[in-house]
């Protein structure tokens, strides 16, 4: 029998220095990755559900897969292509030694050649003939093109257009050369894959729709990165019996559990009861006595609860019973900010070891990170020399898990800033492997009320997407205004209202077909606990303390008190931790967000040991912060003082007061808040910070009352200060800037709803690109503090030595976030979005460099300061 045309290209090959060409033929590569999507799909139900949703609910499952496996078989189907073999000469003149260099394309034109895009650009120009009809139907273009699309972009982009194949400048020969190949290899699958499941390539295969196409996408490509191992699938040059080796490859992975090794598949426990998350000491309270009360099924659950009632607890026995019941194969928990992130770490470490054993792949977006063995092996095998340099699929699979911000989207449990999840539906390179990653995990967002109208604008993409794959997501807040209830529910096809005066606390849940149920706790012993705070407000210029002020300060941490003072602004926390060392010898804490990210992790692990839960409380202290600690951060202070800030986020500080159970020092048994807020109404750059002066307004009007009672004032006070309506006392210059800030809002949060899943070019994965993408281009810059040898301050050797997967985690961590207002006085940013300060030490931990005029002072113990020249 003559050998299929198709045994005699390359898939993968290695570079040679002399001797026999190292390569895999391309039909085996092709089922390398289809027995990786086979084992994948027979060890995940959740898998099964959700491209059963995706594609048709009614399908047979079987068929169903039967064309996902032939598609994934047909992701490098560009490489049937003679300037794609042309990448490797060694590989092409041992598999085609007839064809001579006169007979072959330009070296140019092979160079541009990109093999992924091409497969799609095949089809539509041979579709007739790689089918075996008799003539074009457009009818069966639109039923393939979605297909092809999704798994021709497993290189980063997923091609939308419909572009016909531009033919080689090669010999006529050559040419149907490679047009047989395509033809004999879809022959071949069909042989494999569809025709055991009474399919054939006469028929339709299930409608895709084009939005939904990115999972297929983000599957493809993550199959594609374990299929091109070649430590685990060994290179075969000669041909073969193409069924047997495909159940020969499925075989292994299953034997040596492949998938698991990687830490992409892993089975949850069986659910205990949110008891099994809880101590020893400890029982099921408030809206945690309502988890087993929840329906098992896909959908979006909104928790509002008191902070410090055990929201994180509630998501998560809740996230358990869905992954017991295999509707999700992981989590991915999402906070504000970095500080946010690290602290839910630490709390999710024992609950995955109960959720999925230990060595469970507990992934942090930057910093720390139980690092799974199984993604080590995909490392090593990114760094395995290739022919096809950037273009082959292992060196970008290296390049998107060289940064813990992307690999977070491929553990059992990834916890994250919703920076990372946003990416998910916006134009950047790889995008769907973020929506896969997100897709097939429950989606926890904390804080979900910090966000603003631009991010709510992305998170609802990320929603409707989470919806449309069958996914879950349950968002957390202290409470929600009625509005971004709404707007939220909506998002997941909810046309019912929600109800305006809802109970408190509550747990609503809207499933995949938008009915909306409440729960709520109807026995009032299980309700939470009132709680009164004292308010103290003073009307101070600047909204800074002032020395009366400070001498209280000083007093009350000289009797044993832990004192907080939140600033809104860095810098007036930086001069006031200064002003009060020179004042005492308490021990004054700094924390905010301008360190470099290693000092901060530090910094915040210091101020957990000295205000959190389990601190020793021998004697006083006094920490001055900034918005860091107004989010999910276990801390305990005796006293607050804070600059005034919206209502929401003032409860949110006023939550860290008196959080626990303990005894205090005389004079502060009792919760006390003081709030610094202008003599007027001009709040100066606080306005800049917040934006929405008339919320800032509104909330010093209610804080005019003594004190403010809990659970109550979550309900009444935030859906005073958030509704539409004006007050009847309300000034004239703060009704006519909320309604500028009302329409400035409202354009951005269409614009993010624009550019959510635009057909654009994609962008690089770049940290400028992310901020700009983010957050409206208001995100802080990345500045890379290095001295004149080349070295990140701090280090020994020359950040440039570092191999790439090691380079990035570490200016990852040493990069300090700045104000996009100080632009102008740095250097220009790279390529990566980096900006790179030069910067000599002047003392022990203290380093000076000089920008575009202005000195840059960083110190460990205040971190970034700019000095005006």
């Amino acid at each position: 029998m003559s050998i299929p045309e198709y045994f005699r290209y390359w898939g993968k090959a290695r570079p040679q220095d002399g001797g026999e060409a190292g390569y895999h033929l391309l039909p085996y590569h092709c089922l390398d990755v289809a027995a990786v999507a086979a084992v994948w799909w027979n060890s995940s139900a959740n898998l099964r559900r959700q491209f059963k949703v995706l594609v048709d609910d009614e399908i047979d499952e079987p068929q169903l897969r039967a064309w996902i496996f032939f598609f994934v078989a047909l992701h490098d189907l560009g490489k049937f292509d003679v300037r794609f073999q042309m990448k490797s000469a060694e590989a092409l003149a041992a598999l085609r030694p007839e064809w001579h260099a006169k007979d072959l394309p330009y070296r140019a034109d092979a160079e541009r050649y990109g093999h992924g895009e091409y497969g799609l650009r095949w089809f539509i120009r041979e579709y007739p003939n790689l089918l075996g009809m008799d003539k074009q139907n457009e009818e069966v273009v639109d039923a393939w093109v979605p297909w092809l699309a999704a798994v021709a972009g497993h290189h980063g982009k997923v091609p939308r257009h419909r572009e016909r194949a531009r033919q080689p400048d090669a010999e006529d020969w050559i040419v149907q050369r490679d047009h047989d190949a395509r033809r004999a290899w879809f022959d071949t699958l069909e042989e494999i894959f569809l025709k055991p499941c009474d399919l054939s390539l006469a028929d339709l295969p299930p409608p895709l729709q084009r939005d939904d196409a990115a999972y297929l996408a983000g599957f493809c490509a993550i199959c594609d990165w374990l299929g091109s191992n070649e430590e685990w699938f060994e290179y075969r040059a000669s041909s073969g019996n193409v069924v047997a080796y495909f159940n020969e490859r499925v075989a292994k992975i299953e034997r040596e559990r492949l998938i698991e090794r990687c830490g992409l598949a892993a089975h949850a426990a069986p659910y205990r009861g949110v008891k099994a998350l809880l101590g020893a000491e400890e029982s099921p309270r408030q809206l945690q006595t309502l988890v087993d009360e929840l329906p098992v099924n896909a959908g979006l659950t909104l928790v509002e609860a008191p902070t410090g009632s055990g929201k994180t607890e509630t998501a998560l026995a809740y996230a358990w019973r869905l992954l017991d019941a295999g509707i999700a194969d992981s989590i991915v928990f999402a906070l504000p900010t970095q500080a946010t992130a690290n602290a839910m770490w630490e709390r999710l470490n024992r609950f995955a070891d109960t959720l999925f054993g230990k060595g469970s792949n507990l992934v942090l977006a930057h910093g720390k990170a139980r690092w799974h063995e199984g993604h080590r092996h995909l490392k090593e095998a990114a760094r395995q020399r290739s022919a096809q340099e950037d273009e082959d699929i292992r060196v970008q699979c290296a390049e998107w898990l060289a940064e813990s911000r992307k690999r977070v989207f491929l553990g059992q449990i990834g916890v994250c800033t919703i920076d990372q999840v946003l990416l998910s539906v916006l134009p950047l390179r790889h995008k769907f492997v973020r929506g896969f990653g997100v897709m097939k995990s429950v989606l926890i967002v904390d804080e979900v009320h910090a966000y603003d109208h631009y991010m709510y604008g992305l998170l609802d993409g990320v929603l409707r997407q989470q919806r449309r794959g069958g996914g879950s997501a349950i968002l957390l807040s202290a409470t929600l205004p009625h509005g971004q209830r709404r707007r939220l529910c909506e998002a997941w096809g909810s046309t019912e209202p929600p109800v305006a005066d809802a109970p408190y606390p509550l747990l609503t849940h809207v499933d995949a077909t938008g009915s909306v149920s409440f729960i709520k706790l109807e026995d009032p012993v299980r309700h939470p606990p009132s709680r009164a705070v004292a308010i103290e407000t003073l009307a101070l210029a600047g909204l800074l303390p002032d020395d009366a002020l400070i001498s209280r300060v000083i007093a009350a941490a000289h009797a044993g008190a832990r004192v907080a003072i939140v600033c809104n602004l860095v810098n007036d926390a930086q001069r006031l931790a200064g002003a009060l060392r020179a004042a005492t010898d308490i021990p004054i804490d700094l924390f905010h967000a301008r360190f470099r990210f290693i000092d901060r992790q530090a910094r915040e692990q210091a101020v957990l040991a000295q205000y959190g839960r389990d601190a020793a409380r021998n004697s006083g202290r006094i920490l001055v912060a900034t918005q860091v600690v107004e989010q999910s951060l276990d801390l305990d202070f005796d006293w607050l003082i804070t600059q005034i800030c919206p209502v929401d986020l003032l409860f949110q500080r006023m939550g860290r007061l008196h959080r626990h159970m303990r005894v205090r020092p005389g004079g502060f048994e009792s919760p006390h808040c003081t709030i610094l807020a202008p003599p007027d109404n001009d709040y100066g750059l606080h306005k800049v910070v917040y934006g929405n002066t008339r919320v800032l307004w509104r909330t010093q009007q209610l804080i005019g009352a003594d004190k403010v009672s809990f659970p109550t004032a979550y309900r009444e006070w935030i859906e005073r200060v958030y509704e539409r309506d004006d007050w009847s006392d309300e000034p004239e210059n703060i009704a006519f800037e909320y309604d500028k800030f009302h329409v400035e809002q409202k354009a951005k949060f269409d614009h993010a709803q624009v550019i959510a899943n635009d057909d654009m070019n994609p962008l690089a994965d770049s940290d400028e690109n992310v901020r700009a993408l983010t957050r409206d281009g208001e995100m802080s810059l990345s500045v890379v503090l290095i001295d004149a040898e080349g070295r990140l301050i701090g280090e020994r050797d020359p950040i440039d030595e570092a191999d790439e997967w090691e380079r990035r985690e570490r200016i990852a961590l040493s990069a300090v976030g700045v104000p996009a207002s100080w632009k102008g006085s740095l250097p220009e940013s790279d390529e990566d979005g980096l900006i790179w300060l030069k910067v000599s030490p002047v003392s022990d931990g203290e380093w000076f460099g000089v920008g575009v005029n202005a000195g840059f002072r960083y110190s460990s113990e205040y971190g970034l300061e700019k000095e005006e020249a």
